[in-house]
């Protein structure tokens, strides 16, 4: 994994998931995929790697009226063990089987932006591997 250094956050009245977005497309292989629900503010996002043959949806954001949220409102697509260990670690619920063996997350809590990023890196690599 290769880690950007982050500057301190903004000080213009912005908070600290305003850019999260932008964020997650700046990771390899990250694509934004339609989500045709009708959610209003709903974005999802897949792998997309023909390299190495994976295409995957890893992460979908906006589900603040759904399940409680961090300010982003994060699910993550990850394996039943991680699910197990997000949900032993209280950072999240399981709410939703995936196919292939995966849960959806929900995650909830106060988190800050570090503890948002390792979240979603996590679901990132399990996405990639």
């Amino acid at each position: 994994m290769i880690y950007r250094k982050r500057t301190a956050h903004p000080t213009n009245g912005r908070g600290a998931h305003d850019d999260f977005h932008d964020w997650v497309r700046s990771l390899p292989w990250v694509v934004e995929r339609p989500y045709s629900l009708g959610t209003p503010g709903v974005r999802s996002f897949g792998v997309d790697c023909e390299p190495l043959g994976r295409r995957q949806l890893w992460l979908v954001t906006g589900m603040q009226a759904q399940m409680e949220s961090d300010g982003v409102g994060l699910a993550l697509i990850v394996p039943e063990e991680a699910a197990h260990a997000l949900e032993a670690a209280d950072c999240g619920r399981s709410v939703a089987p995936m196919p292939a063996g995966h849960v959806m997350v929900a995650v909830y809590g106060d988190l800050d932006r570090a503890q948002t990023e390792c979240l979603v890196l996590t679901a990132y690599s399990y996405a990639m591997s």
